[in-house]
């Protein structure tokens, strides 16, 4: 019995040793499996997919630079001073004027006095108030494309008259 008890004292023994280099085997391979620079350096198909996006993020970034440069000096114009904005915005307040009138004309229909007269002209200058501040944002638009467009082709106008009047 007592050599029985050492050779199995002594297989144990192996078994654990075999088991402890197994177990740090694939504490290893799984060390390995999950960093990331390993599979950076190591994986094909890892490589090409990033350098794969990097080109398709720098491709849109490309292609929108040269959508934004192929605007017109107008269209550029019209997007920093955001008048489409403006005039969704006079919109809403020519809207707002138009539903205030109508619901003052309703009140007044309803309390049955007669102050139908001073409410349509309240309307009228609102609604001539909202044209004209129109009529000059879009001058004001029109005059800075104005600048921008002939301001880069054709020299100044004063020079030219200058010379003309010493011939």
């Amino acid at each position: 019995m007592g050599q029985t008890s050492t050779e199995a004292k002594r297989e144990v023994e192996q078994t654990r040793a075999h088991l402890g280099e197994t177990l740090e085997a694939l504490q290893l391979r799984a060390r390995r499996n999950l960093d990331v620079k390993t599979q950076l350096q190591t994986n094909r198909a890892l490589q090409f997919a990033i350098g794969g996006l990097v080109l398709l993020v720098t491709g849109f970034a490309v292609l929108g630079y040269r959508a934004r440069r192929r605007q017109s000096p107008a269209e550029q114009l019209v997007r920093k001073l955001k008048l489409n904005d403006l005039r969704e915005r006079l919109n809403d307040f020519r809207d707002d004027a138009k539903a205030w009138a109508s619901a003052q004309k309703r009140i007044v229909k309803a309390d049955g006095k007669t102050k139908v007269e001073v409410q349509s002209k309240e309307s009228i200058a609102r609604r001539l108030l909202v044209s004209a501040a129109e009529a000059a944002l879009t001058a004001l638009a029109t005059g800075y494309a104005r600048r921008l467009v002939s301001g880069a082709g054709s020299p100044p106008q004063r020079e030219r008259a200058a010379v003309s009047k010493k011939k």
